[in-house]
């Protein structure tokens, strides 16, 4: 018997104009995976109509930090401290997002 183990990280993003949530981004990023699907859930129809533009720069940003953060997965790491790069990356995402 022996025992695999796999890593992935559920990233998720919101899109929002002035206050209102609109959009919300959701992916699952494992390593080697070699595509990784972004679903989009509209939460405001209108405020979405009047903002496609903005709204789709906020998802075509969350695909790339998704890509940067797959890229870390299929990264070999060199030594222990490299192992966790990808949380790393994760929580500076998670926290320049916040920031937006």
């Amino acid at each position: 018997m022996s025992l695999k183990t796999s890593q992935s990280i559920q990233f998720t993003g919101i899109s929002t104009v002035g206050d209102k949530q609109v959009a919300t981004f959701a992916t699952n990023i494992a390593a080697g995976q070699t595509y990784s699907n972004v679903s989009t859930n509209i939460s405001d129809q209108a405020t979405y109509d009047a903002n496609k533009a903005e709204v789709r720069s906020d998802r075509d940003s969350f695909q790339d930090q998704a890509d940067k953060l797959q890229d870390n997965l299929d990264t070999p790491a060199d030594d222990s401290v490299s192992g966790s790069s990808a949380s790393s990356l994760a929580a500076t995402t998670s926290q320049a997002s916040s920031a937006e």
